[in-house]
């Protein structure tokens, strides 16, 4: 929790907030985007937007038809009004199917009636703060931490340039990046509207205002806002200046508060002379009143959101601490539920969590705060069933008569050989199932790209590694299953995302599009400006799918083991080798396992191909000599299934082959602990106890 000044400043917020009327707002446009798409008009041009306490005015560019839920002022077309009774608003169903509209307004200050007065920076493009120096880093840094937080944009991008805006990259990580070098941030600029401009080309769309009402892509107009308090004085403004006011436009603004930079005339240029100086804005010739955060209240704000952003666990409060004397008196003593207090640091600890709110979950006009109480559990697999036989006490201990020489088999060993050496079983033939890739399906072998994207990693406990952005840990989850579906499903729509990550649910393009954007972003772009996970413009068939530099470890354990089971020598077996040294533990490990249905088919068919691969290897090897290479392969594949009796059993015929029974007698041991505990209790195999019963010695029984 924020202490001292921090404590008292979020107190205030929270006394002053007033978040109905953001709610309005976001209701509003994307009613009004839903009503726009219908008619197949595109958005206008929001000069301002004004807050009253029941209904919200839009001061349009230019005279423009009204909207539903919006209705043009008295004698004006340029001014919507839309009041909070409007029975035009969308319900909470249909706003699912509609984006913010304005995902890059932010407010400015106070009209003369004190209504919060926002503008749009995408609309604007340059915003340069002049006027007092103070004043001007003050506005910016109350725009900055709005835009770190704002709850209007589903997702958006904020790049401070070296010391613009202190700290805010830390409080809120997954929007806000530091760039120390004013070239990078025109380069990254650049690059993000030179994309956005091609994604428009390839949609057939006019301007970024049409573009964002189409069905198609709508994840792809993210905001890009550049943060420089003081533009260097020597550096070249023409690039960054080119980028942001060609047409058409991109979804992108620079702010700064540069009093001497020479930038073009289509700039918006705010005189910051104080909170109580009343401006006019540009366009609209609202006038208002500046708000900014002082450099005392920026630290507050910053303190604040990076508790709210940070996993960090809480002190206990002081009433849950134990008097120092008691504590001392006690110490000998048992703990209340009768474990000595020596035995304490052995006691499970509780896997309950309680995450603090993400930093874009705090409210912008009150910094308010939210707990959400997550409670992971164990990704519940099932196990195979299997055969009925003999307990492994029945095996151990058989006392039975031995094998009758000259080749007779006793009735217990009705197939097997009559002597015990390397006794081996007739084991099932391999039956992997990878097929070749197609150039429509199959994902494209992991190999080590020169790129070095992202690699996927899923013979284990799902990870993602390499990629080059940001993503708050509150979001993680999500983006990571859709990167896991898209490694596994290349060139699929967002029908199929829908379907497989929220199955059975009406998800919309509020639900969906932020995801896609934010693991956009998570991921970024190789050294040619391209995304790792590309718009679907870029794709060539409008479907999603990662970018050819993306690995993943079942692509390239599918590679290997192809390479490995069609050849018959060394070069197979380090192909196999290498295949299940890929392998970490049972697929998709630690999931929750209330997502990843869709997982299930492929994490059975990697499981089986694991099991078929180690088995090859495993009988390869032992057949071979290589008793420690057998026990390898067949352990590696028991990470991932280590109910695979067949794995078991190439375990003990490797410790038979070195002649070690303790280990051949630990190893059915812990087979039979694993079977005790599987489904509530099942025997072995009916194959694996001949086995061990021919391995095995037994007593031998004197004749009376």
């Amino acid at each position: 929790m924020p202490t001292g000044r921090a404590a008292a400043t979020e107190q205030g917020l929270r006394a002053a907030q007033h978040p109905t009327g953001l709610d309005l707002l976001d209701t509003a446009l994307r009613s009004l985007a839903l009503n726009l798409a219908a008619a197949q008009r595109e958005l206008p041009v929001v000069e301002a937007v004004v807050l009253h306490d029941a209904k919200v005015e839009l001061h349009l560019a230019e005279d423009t038809a009204p909207m539903k839920p919006f209705a043009a002022a008295a004698g004006r077309k340029d001014l919507w009004v839309c009041p909070a009774s409007s029975p035009d608003l969308a319900d909470d169903e249909h706003l699912k199917n509609a984006d913010a509209p304005y995902p890059a307004l932010v407010s400015i200050g106070w009209d003369n009636t004190g209504h919060l007065v926002l503008i749009d920076l995408e609309h604007v493009g340059i915003l340069n703060l002049t006027g007092s120096g103070d004043f001007a880093r003050h506005v910016l840094q109350a725009l900055a931490v709005e835009l770190a937080i704002t709850p209007l944009p589903s997702h958006l991008e904020v790049t401070a340039l070296t010391h613009t805006a202190p700290g805010l990259d830390t409080a809120a990580p997954e929007r806000v990046a530091r760039l120390d070098d004013l070239a990078a941030a025109t380069a990254e600029l650049t690059s993000h509207t030179d994309d956005q401009r091609r994604a428009l080309a390839a949609l057939g769309a006019d301007s970024l205002r049409a573009a964002r009402l189409m069905d198609d892509a709508a994840d792809a107009w993210t905001p890009h806002i550049l943060l420089v308090e003081s533009l260097p004085e020597d550096a070249d403004h023409t690039a960054f200046v080119d980028a942001l006011t060609e047409e058409p436009r991109a979804a992108s603004a620079v702010v700064t508060a540069s009093a001497a930079a020479d930038l073009p005339e289509a700039a918006w240029t705010l005189d910051c002379q104080g909170p109580d100086h009343t401006i006019v804005l540009p366009g609209s010739g609202v006038p208002i009143k500046l708000q900014g955060l002082s450099d005392e209240h920026y630290a507050d704000a910053v303190e604040i959101l990076t508790v709210a952003s940070s996993d960090a666990d809480v002190p206990a409060p002081a009433w849950t601490h134990t008097d120092d004397a008691l504590a001392d008196e006690g110490s000998e003593a048992a703990d209340e539920d009768g474990l000595p207090a020596e035995y304490a640091d052995d006691e499970p600890n509780d896997t309950s969590e309680v995450e603090a709110p993400h930093a874009s979950d705090v409210d912008a006009a009150g910094l308010a705060t939210a707990l959400d109480l997550t409670k992971p559990q164990p990704h519940g697999d099932t196990a195979p069933q299997s055969t009925a036989g003999p307990s492994l006490a029945d095996i151990l201990n058989d006392s039975g008569p031995e094998p009758m020489r000259g080749g007779a088999a006793g009735p217990t060993d009705d197939a097997l050989p009559e002597t015990t050496p390397c006794s081996q079983e007739n084991g099932p033939a391999v039956h992997v199932t990878l097929p070749a890739p197609t150039a429509a399906a199959a994902p494209e072998p992991a190999t080590a790209s020169a790129d070095g994207g992202p690699t996927v990693s899923l013979l284990g406990p799902i990870s993602v590694e390499g990629a080059g952005g940001r993503i708050d840990s509150s979001r993680r989850n999500a983006a990571v299953e859709l990167v896991a579906f898209l490694a596994l499903n290349p060139g699929v729509d967002h029908h199929a995302i829908d379907d497989a990550l929220w199955p059975g649910r009406p998800v919309g393009k509020e639900l969906r599009n932020p995801v896609i954007s934010r693991t956009r972003s998570w991921f970024g772009t190789d050294t040619d400006g391209n995304f790792y996970l590309p718009r679907v413009q870029d794709t060539g068939d409008s479907r999603y799918r990662l970018g050819p530099a993306v690995t993943n470890d079942w692509a390239r354990f599918q590679d290997l083991a192809r390479t490995g089971l069609t050849r018959h020598d060394e070069d197979g077996d380090l192909a196999l080798r290498r295949a299940l040294a890929l392998v970490r533990g049972r697929p998709f490990t630690g999931i929750d396992p209330q997502r990843y249905a869709w997982a299930e088919p492929i994490i059975q068919e990697m499981v089986s191909a694991i099991v078929d691969v180690a088995y090859e290897l495993a009988e390869r090897r032992r057949e071979a000599g290589d008793v420690s290479s057998a026990l390898w392969a067949a352990r590696r594949g028991l990470l991932a299934a280590e109910e695979s009796e067949i794995l078991h059993r190439q375990v003990f015929l490797a410790h038979h082959t070195a002649g070690d029974i303790e280990a051949l007698r630990d190893a059915a041991a812990h087979l039979a602990r694993i079977n005790e505990q599987l489904l509530g209790g099942v025997d072995m195999e009916a194959e694996t106890v001949a086995l061990l019963r021919n391995l095995l010695p037994r007593p031998v029984t004197r004749a009376r």
